[in-house]
């Protein structure tokens, strides 16, 4: 989702979008504090790149690129620009789903118990997810993921 996200943000800002006084209009004052902050922690590091930014941001910023409010400005051909993303999927169904994967992805990389949610609705949820992002992508992770094994195999 980032990858194409960013390179929604290069078409329309370049690629120092980041940099870009309409872009940082568009994200208002605590996205402009978040993006501010990882470049600064980039420039320390080295050089701020488009891909080292891209990288440093997290997930949650990434997902509220798709915010209702950046539709008309970001996203005004959504279904053009995401070929594999089904007609009926509307822009708000788009932005809860990576928010609920985001939630969930957060339960799960701050140790907290998941055994009482329904794993394989997640999982479902998420590859959904990726296919309507990419198709292809969505094809090749299927056999190498382990997940439903796993969950096969949680004691009752």
């Amino acid at each position: 989702m980032r990858n194409i996200v960013v390179t929604r943000l290069i078409a329309l800002y370049g690629v120092e979008w980041w940099e870009d006084p309409a872009f940082l209009l568009q994200i208002r004052s605590g996205g402009k504090r978040i993006v501010k902050t990882a470049a600064d922690n980039l420039e320390r590091a080295g050089a701020v790149t488009s891909g080292r930014m891209t990288a440093e941001l997290n997930f949650g910023f990434w997902v509220k690129m798709l915010l209702p409010r950046h539709e008309a400005v970001f996203w005004p051909n959504l279904h053009s620009d995401l070929s594999d993303l089904p007609t009926a999927v509307t822009y708000e169904r788009l932005y809860r789903r990576c928010d609920d994967v985001r939630e969930f992805r957060n339960r799960v990389f701050h140790h907290e118990p998941i055994l009482h949610r329904n794993i394989t609705a997640e999982y479902s949820r998420i590859m959904e997810l990726i296919k309507w992002l990419s198709q292809e992508k969505a094809t090749w992770i299927k056999p190498y993921s382990r997940v439903m094994t796993v969950v096969r195999q949680k004691p009752k």
